[in-house]
Order: C-alpha cells, then sequence, then structure tokens
C-alpha cells in the first residue's frame, strides 16, 4: 500500500532536515576538533619496518655513531615510559639504566660511548630490534605506533645525521607547525629540569595554567597523585596531556610551600605575537613574539601601531622561549625597525658550488622608539636572526640569558619512502650582517639577567654530533650600553618578571636612546 499522507511526508521532511543538519554538525565537529599528535602520525600509515631496517643488530655495531644512533632510537621511545636499557641492551626501569641522565641526549649516550670504546663484543651482542619489539608488544597501543616510530627515526637521525634534521607529518606541519595563532588543549606551561626537579620555566596568557594562578619557577610534585621524581620530561608532558573537559590535579612548591591546582583543560588560542602596555612615568609596549610563523610580521606591525597610538615612550621585543620559524618572516620583522634596505642576514649551503644568498626584509622602518630585545637560553634560530641582526645594526639591545645557539636552517621535502612525512634537512647556516652565525655559539646579551632556577642546555651540550658553522671574518660591534653611564629611574610600577624589570629599567640609557635625547 502507497502512503500518501500530506503528514506522512510532512513528518519525513523533518527527520530528513535533522538528519541533514545533525550529520553536518558532526562533520563540523569533528573539522574542528584539535587532533592529538598520534592522530596526525596515525595518518601517515608509518610501520615499525622503516625503524626495523635501521636497528638491524648486523650494522649497529659497525661503527660508534651507529650504535649511539641505536641506542637513541630505542631510548627516544623508552623515555616515554620511564623505561631506559641497561648495559645488555634489556629494557629495565630507568633508574636502573646505563644512562640515568635526562639532561641531554649528549649525557644520556655518554656511558654508552664508553660501552663501546671499553667492550666491543658487549655492544656487539645488543638486540636493539628486540627492544623494540617489547615496546611494541607491551607498552604502546597500536593507535600510537606510528608516533613511536617517528620518535624513533628522529633519536635516529639526531645522532647518525645531525640534531636538526627531522621527520614530520606533512598535515601536522600544514595544518600547526606552519600556522599563526595556532589552538591548543595543553594546560599552557613549558617546563625545565634543574637537578631532578621539573620547574616550570613560562606560563602561556590565558590557560589553565596562568587562570589557576601557577607561576614561573613554580616546582611540579606529582600529577593526579603520581610523582615526578626522576621521570624523563616526556614523561612528565604525557601525564599532562588529556581532552577538553578533563580536570588534571598538580602539586607544586613555591618556596617552603606547597600549593594544589585542579586545571580544566579546555581550548586556547595560543597569540604568535601578543601586545602588552605597561604604564609609568615613561609607559612601553612589551611585544611578545612565540614563533615566527606565517604572517608574524603583519602582526609585529599592527603591534607597533598600537604602542604608538597608546603614545608609549620605548619598546621591549620579547623572544624569550621563541624557537625560531621561517627565516623570511625573521628578516621582515628585523626590517620594520631597521629599514628595507638592509641585509638582514646572508645563507651559506653546506653543499659545494651553491652561493650565497642575502636576506632583506622589504619592509619601511616604521619606529625609531627606544628598543630592547629579551632572549633567553630557548630563543633559537630565527629568533637569533632577529636580536643578533637588531643588534649589529645597533638598534637594540639584548637583555637576559645566552641564547641557544642554532644557526642551521632546514628545507623540507617529501620523503621519498612516504609522501605523508616531510623531511626536513639541513642545508647550511645562516651569518648576522657583522658575520657571526651563532652556531653553537648563541649570543650573548649586553645585559646578562639568567633564571638561575634551572638547568640551562644549549645546542653545544646539547647534542653528540651538532654542526659547526665555517668561520667568517667578522665585524666588531659597538657596545650599545654602560651602566655607568646610565641613570636609573625608579618607576614605580611593579613588573613580577627579573628579566622584563631589568629591560625596562636600561631601555632609557642605551646609546640610541641617548642620541635621541629621551
Amino acid at each position: 500500500m502507497l502512503i500518501t499522507s500530506p503528514r506522512f511526508f510532512r513528518i519525513s521532511l523533518l527527520v530528513l532536515t535533522l538528519g541533514v543538519v545533525l550529520t553536518a554538525w558532526r562533520v563540523e565537529e569533528e573539522k574542528s576538533r584539535l587532533k592529538t599528535v598520534e592522530e596526525y602520525w596515525a595518518e601517515t600509515g608509518l610501520s615499525s619496518s622503516s625503524l626495523m631496517d635501521l636497528i638491524d643488530g648486523q650494522v649497529c655495531a659497525t661503527s660508534e655513531r651507529y650504535f649511539l644512533a641505536c641506542v637513541n632510537a630505542i631510548t627516544n621511545v623508552a623515555g616515554r615510559f620511564d623505561l631506559g636499557l641497561n648495559a645488555e641492551g634489556k629494557l629495565v626501569p630507568l633508574s636502573q639504566s646505563l644512562s640515568k641522565s635526562k639532561n641531554s641526549e649528549k649525557a644520556q649516550l655518554e656511558p654508552w660511548k664508553k660501552l663501546f670504546r671499553g667492550d666491543l663484543n658487549k655492544a656487539q651482542s645488543i638486540s636493539f630490534e628486540s627492544s623494540w619489539k617489547e615496546l611494541e608488544a607491551n607498552y604502546f597501543s597500536p593507535e600510537q605506533k606510528a608516533m613511536m616510530v617517528g620518535l624513533g627515526l628522529n633519536g635516529f637521525i639526531s645522532v647518525f645525521r645531525d640534531p636538526h634534521t627531522y621527520f614530520m607529518p606533512v598535515s601536522q606541519f600544514k595544518e600547526v607547525v606552519s600556522k599563526a595563532d595556532n589552538r591548543s588543549t595543553s594546560l599552557g606551561m613549558s617546563l625545565a629540569l634543574s637537578g631532578d626537579e621539573h620547574v616550570v620555566r613560562k606560563v602561556i596568557e590565558g590557560s589553565p595554567a596562568k587562570r589557576s594562578g601557577v607561576l614561573k619557577g613554580d616546582v611540579l610534585i606529582s600529577i593526579n597523585g603520581e610523582s615526578v621524581k626522576d621521570m624523563t620530561q616526556a614523561r612528565v608532558y604525557e601525564l599532562l596531556r588529556g581532552e577538553i573537559g578533563d580536570r588534571t590535579t598538580i602539586f607544586i612548591r613555591r618556596g617552603d610551600t606547597e600549593k594544589k591546582f585542579r586545571l580544566l583543560r579546555r581550548e586556547i588560542t595560543v597569540a604568535t605575537v601578543s601586545t602588552r602596555i605597561i604604564d609609568g612615568i615613561k609607559p612601553i609596549a612589551v611585544i611578545g613574539v612565540n614563533k615566527f610563523a606565517k604572517g608574524a610580521c603583519l602582526k609585529v606591525k599592527e603591534s607597533l601601531g598600537i604602542a604608538q597610538r597608546a603614545g608609549v615612550r620605548g619598546l621591549l621585543l620579547d623572544l624569550r622561549d621563541n624557537p625560531g620559524g621561517q627565516m623570511e618572516e625573521a628578516a621582515c620583522v628585523t626590517s620594520l625597525f631597521v629599514g628595507a634596505e638592509k641585509r638582514i642576514f646572508e645563507i651559506r649551503y653546506l653543499e659545494s658550488g651553491k652561493k650565497a644568498e642575502a636576506y632583506y626584509g622589504g619592509e619601511e622602518k616604521v619606529t625609531d622608539l627606544p628598543l630592547a630585545v629579551l632572549v633567553n637560553a630557548s630563543s633559537a634560530s630565527a629568533a637569533e636572526i632577529v636580536a643578533g641582526s637588531l643588534r649589529d645594526f645597533g638598534r637594540g639591545v639584548l637583555v637576559g640569558e645566552r641564547t641557544f645557539g642554532k644557526g642551521s636552517f632546514q628545507e623540507g621535502e617529501y620523503w621519498s619512502q612516504n609522501k605523508n612525512i616531510a623531511l626536513f634537512e639541513t642545508k647550511g647556516f645562516y651569518y648576522l650582517p657583522s658575520g657571526r652565525s651563532p652556531q653553537m655559539k648563541g649570543l650573548e646579551p649586553d645585559v646578562a639577567v639568567n633564571f638561575d632556577r634551572i638547568d640551562v642546555v644549549r645546542e653545544s651540550d646539547q647534542f653528540v654530533n651538532p654542526l659547526k658553522a665555517p668561520e667568517r671574518k667578522v665585524q666588531n660591534v659597538a657596545k650599545m650600553y654602560e651602566e655607568s653611564k646610565c641613570l636609573q629611574i625608579e618607576d614605580g610600577v611593579p613588573v613580577d618578571d627579573a628579566q622584563l624589570s631589568r629591560a625596562r629599567e636600561i631601555l632609557f640609557c642605551t646609546n640610541n636612546v641617548a642620541r635621541a635625547g629621551l
């Protein structure tokens, strides 16, 4: 019997419409949901065979470098589960492993270097394949496998090639790394080691950690009741992860007091560039750049416009904890302070026969306001380009800590074995206007203000085989700041940040300020 009732058709149409709306909503929700790192790697289809081919027992002991690369491949993954390798190559709790250092790749591999040199037969007997199979069978899920293989591959090439050649899912690079103003579900705090303690180095504005009252310098004691003592940083970050809506309970020590925080995880936007006005006798603007992603230069230009409209008398460019990014954006940002005609930096290739290339920012100078640049041990790569070039041109005084010391640059291409993965290879080094490269040296600040609560590990002492930039003729750079000639002004507006506070003090007694009569 055919159903021809008008009421039936109206109800059917309503159900159909609701179905379409709900389906569209689910699709849109799925699109807007942030993917995890595991999901990005899982999309690549990367299998264990890619790593197993490299850690074959017959080849791992053929040279010291290859042996250490095999060790690093396994321990890079094992550390996520608080595991390490003993002298027989067996998986054991981290406290029983041959290497107990958590500070750096170099320190972790030092005992293995001694083992290889002192007992080659023992080194040759280690089966890294067996260790990997045990990890795969007992410790990580099938959904995590591709990411763990990726971690192993990156651990291997960090030693066998160089520490800044690495693999990354193409989709992760396109959707996260290269974009400005990333969405994130992190709790919003970065950690650093101080002996065996995990110290909060930075708290992101607007994050759950910031809203709850976590402060820079707090010592993390436990996460959801689990002590973090003797844990690797990788394991600590694993415990800090979660889904939107989750509550994470942490205990921290602040001075002699322990405090408990319950952090509600929510989606936040980590701004590439931030602007803050600090009032006072001489108001200033603090422009923070978290990374040099695409569009960072335009955002800095907008921030300078905000600062000028606010009538500030000086600028602080905060590049602390900035890992770098796109060199073109770094050149562009620098030109906002020095002009389009200045050569910001030069790159020289490792490959012989390729000509050096000069980079200009291309933007007209938009401000002559006094400038200080905040840097620390985690300011690297493109951040060092900006800081170093501004000082070389006599435009900004550097305040804070010696920078990380990454003067190499990488270029990405599709990996020949898997087009869903990008291989970023080190191609050469960049040089500042003075002729210096910060590679392995970093930039020494004009005014040193160290955050002494952490163990600082830079390029030169972090990796087993860091690359050394060829030396060039270097020009002397005029000193921009002399404390003996500086009249300190007590502004009366407190700032709970020793490095920023010191930068603010000396901002108005640099040479370029004296010339400007400010």
